[in-house]
C-alpha cells in the first residue's frame, strides 16, 4: 500500500473522493488503497468539507469505483476459533436428534420429559 508522497493533490481529485465518500461508495481505506493517498488525509477533507458546508460538485457521473475490492471487516478465524464452532454445530445437531427421539417416543405413548411439577 504506497501512498503519493506529495502534499498537494489536485482539487478536482479531492473533489471526486469527497463525492464517491460521501454518496457511500466506499471506506476510506478503499478509496486510499485506489487513488494512494492516505485515509486519514481523505478522513480530513471530508471533515472540512462537512465543517465549511461548501458545496462540492457532486456529478451524477461519479460512482463508486467498481474494480477495487471490497474489504471484508470481519478478521480471520484461528483454527481453535473454527474447532470451536464446528463443535457447536455438532452439538446443536444431537441436540436436534435427541428432541426429535424423545417427541417421536412420547406421541408413541412414552414419557420423557420431566413435567413441570415433578418431584425429584
Amino acid at each position: 500500500m504506497k501512498y503519493s508522497s506529495a502534499y498537494y493533490y489536485p482539487k478536482k481529485l479531492r473533489e471526486e473522493i469527497i463525492s464517491i465518500y460521501l454518496n457511500g461508495g466506499n471506506s476510506y481505506e478503499e478509496l486510499g488503497d485506489y487513488y494512494k493517498v492516505k485515509p486519514s488525509t481523505i478522513r480530513t477533507w471530508v471533515s472540512r468539507f462537512r465543517e465549511s458546508g461548501k458545496v462540492v460538485s457532486l456529478q451524477s457521473q461519479l460512482h463508486p469505483v467498481e474494480d477495487m475490492p471490497r474489504k471484508k471487516k470481519e478478521p480471520e478465524k484461528t483454527s481453535d476459533v473454527l474447532s470451536l464452532e464446528a463443535r457447536i454445530r455438532e452439538l446443536e445437531l444431537e441436540n436436534l436428534a435427541l428432541n426429535t427421539l424423545i417427541d417421536v417416543a412420547e406421541r408413541n405413548g412414552i414419557d420423557i420429559r420431566k413435567k413441570s411439577g415433578a418431584k425429584q
